[in-house]
């Protein structure tokens, strides 16, 4: 890994802090999303996916990952962020939301390529992860791809074909911010290599509507939709409308969905409607 990287995190913590204590008191997010991006970019610029498909430093003109990453703006407590996503294989099954469970192998790798985690198998205990647990990095890079075909071997063991495959590459600020977490410093700029294996779609209160469907303002955070104001978010909500009909019950067409059933026709499903 070139000297220059690891110029950049000794110029952003010197930039954000002079001593632990005072760092409390003077990082600076804002600031320090823009570092962050600058690392990512020149990084991004400088390397490529060679042939094993991993993450090089170009020496023979090889083309830039900059060339073939998806770029995602996020914008977070009022900071602008920006993830950078390349997708190897996109997959062949259903996309996560940042509300989902995911079963996948991955490896965590700091900006200047020191290894900090990994789970190289769809079989460990860890495998299976609720993305809404996760760093926002992952929120928004994992939907990115798509789940794989389960196989099941003659020893009744499983595998994954077909699965989607890429790299994330992500400023500290979607990350862990400002604490280091073992081998990852203060604002450290991160990458993952993923592979997403199986997706299941989250239900947390069992009411039939998935909980990514339970965002109703589309602001990505299923927390401040309370339609009936009891100050029980919806997706933990079994009455989301408070009529004393449970929502699961509101399914008047019996397909399973209470979604898409509206009896009095005014635009408003049944199950968020409390004169329905």
């Amino acid at each position: 890994m070139k000297l220059k990287y690891f110029l950049y995190f000794l110029l952003a913590i010197a930039f954000v802090s002079c001593s632990d204590d005072d760092d409390k008191d003077t990082h600076d997010p804002v600031a320090q999303a823009l570092i962050d991006d600058d690392i990512l970019v020149n990084f991004l610029q400088s390397h490529y996916i060679n042939e094993d498909k991993r993450v090089d430093t170009i020496k023979n003109g090889e083309i830039p990952l900059m060339d073939y990453v998806d770029i995602e703006n996020i914008t977070l407590n009022d900071i602008k962020y920006k993830l950078y996503v390349y997708t190897d294989f996109k997959g062949i099954g259903i996309n996560p939301t940042k509300n989902d469970s995911v079963q996948i192998k991955y490896q965590g790798f700091t900006i200047d390529s020191i290894k900090f985690d990994e789970n190289l198998s769809f079989t460990a205990s860890r495998s299976w992860l609720l993305l809404p647990r996760t760093i926002q990095g992952w929120q928004y890079g994992i939907p990115y791809f798509k789940e794989g075909k389960k196989v099941i071997n003659p020893d009744e063991s499983f595998d994954y074909f077909a699965t989607g495959k890429g790299v994330i590459f992500m400023p500290s600020g979607l990350a862990y911010g400002n604490f280091a977490q073992g081998a990852i410093p203060q604002n450290g700029v991160l990458y993952f290599y993923v592979e997403l294996g199986s997706v299941r779609i989250v239900d947390t209160d069992t009411d039939g509507v998935p909980d990514y469907l339970e965002d109703l303002n589309d602001n990505n955070d299923v927390f401040d939709d309370d339609t009936d104001g009891d100050e029980i978010p919806n997706f933990l909500d079994i009455d989301d409308d408070d009529d004393e009909k449970l929502t699961i019950d509101e399914d008047a067409n019996g397909d399973g969905d209470p979604t898409n059933d509206d009896t009095d026709g005014d635009g408003i499903p049944d199950y968020l409607d409390a004169d329905s």
